[in-house]
């Protein structure tokens, strides 16, 4: 089928298509999975049923302490990443749209901008847009890994600008914080007077040493992570806003994210109660996740030195890979035709990429749907599908 580049081929189209054949059971290989359950890295279900039960039982009618010690059980979490954070500065809330969406409230007033990187997902889904802040993007590069433009941010700094965000790992590109690119952000948010709201859901899939944001000294600085990441446990709702940086700076945010946080639905009693044994427990699932994420970027990898038709380009962390394919290549008309084909890859298009050239794959998928994944896209690049 041909890939050439067609007015009727658009983002929105692959969109609708993938959830049509993911409902219809159509899909062979699905590499734009997500949810690590759906891949085999979910948690055992009777572990987890009877970890809330059994957390609930022990100190229902007290969700005052269960609260304490969800924020002491977040604060201990960020300790392991070399960050001091004071229990009482952490919020809780049921997804991680909410938990971006009221990070930016809690700093901005109207007509504010927040600077966002790219190319990166959207950090903000339709539901969750926040009108009255301008979004405004600084750039990302590759370099033979993704990492942070300096001069573009630099140069993306205005008169209005309140925050900067990073995603640490980035979506989908992997770019991660390194220490001194971490200085270099807290230097400047200090001389601006800014805040760096750092992304840090998949924080734990770095291959070196990782710098949250909440490590940060001059500036104020807030980190959005939760179970969804940490744990591998989306479908909970227990994601967190934790706030870092000196207490004059601190404190209005901290005011702000009181406020805003009780006016969104909160998280499960239960699961407030049985959050500090899920953090306490997380290690098995991040073992095996990493050992899932580094099988099947090798097997990109492996593709590109065989001189397969892409180039790898990642980050240093998280779930996704960047694969650079031919720049003529239409990459929504291509996605479009693998599906036809039981394959889904996701343009890059959709992720901020150019729209040709890029695509975008998950690296959760199980090792062989992975590969036969790969396979297939291998063969229709060299034009026998």
């Amino acid at each position: 089928m041909s890939s050439a580049t067609t007015p009727s081929t658009s983002p929105i189209d692959f969109t609708a298509r993938l959830e049509q054949y993911r409902a219809s059971g159509r899909l062979l290989f699905d590499l734009t999975e997500s949810d690590p359950a759906w891949c085999g890295l979910g948690w055992h279900v009777q572990e987890l049923e009877a970890l809330l039960a059994a957390r609930h039982a022990s100190v229902i009618g007290s969700p005052p302490a269960g609260l304490m010690e969800a924020r002491e059980a977040v604060a201990g979490y960020l300790a392991g990443h070399g960050a001091s954070m004071q229990p009482d500065r952490v919020f809780f809330v049921p997804s991680r749209s909410a938990a971006r969406r009221i990070a930016l409230e809690a700093i901005c007033d109207e007509g504010d901008e927040v600077l966002v990187p790219a190319p990166a997902r959207p950090l903000l889904d339709p539901a969750g847009a926040l009108p009255s802040v301008h979004l405004r993007q600084y750039g990302l590069e590759f370099d033979g890994e993704w990492r942070l433009d300096r001069r573009s941010i630099r140069r993306a700094i205005g008169t209005r600008t309140r925050a900067i965000v990073v995603g640490n790992p980035a979506d989908p590109t992997g770019a991660m914080l390194g220490g001194d690119e971490l200085a270099l952000l807290d230097d400047l948010c200090g001389e601006h007077g800014l805040a760096l709201v750092g992304d840090e859901l998949f924080l734990d899939t770095a291959l070196r040493s990782s710098a949250s944001v909440a490590r940060s000294m001059r500036c104020l600085a807030v980190h959005v992570s939760g179970l969804t990441g940490v744990c591998g446990l989306p479908r909970l709702g227990g994601e967190w806003v934790a706030v870092a940086g000196p207490d004059a700076l601190a404190g209005r945010t901290v005011s702000r994210l009181r406020s805003l946080s009780g006016a969104v639905p909160p998280i499960s009693g239960a699961v407030m109660l049985a959050l500090p044994a899920l953090l306490a427990r997380r290690e098995p699932y991040l073992e095996a996740l990493r050992a899932r994420l580094a099988s099947n970027r090798a097997a990109i990898a492996t593709g590109s030195l065989r001189e397969a038709p892409w180039t790898l380009q990642w980050g240093g962390g998280g779930s996704w890979a960047v694969l650079q394919i031919s720049p003529v290549q239409d990459a929504v008309a291509l996605c479009l035709a693998l599906l036809d084909e039981g394959v889904a890859v996701r343009p890059g298009q959709l992720d901020g990429l150019p729209h040709v050239g890029y695509l975008v794959v998950s690296l959760l998928p199980e090792p062989e749907i992975f590969l036969a994944g790969l396979e297939r896209l291998e063969a229709h690049l060299r034009g026998h599908p």
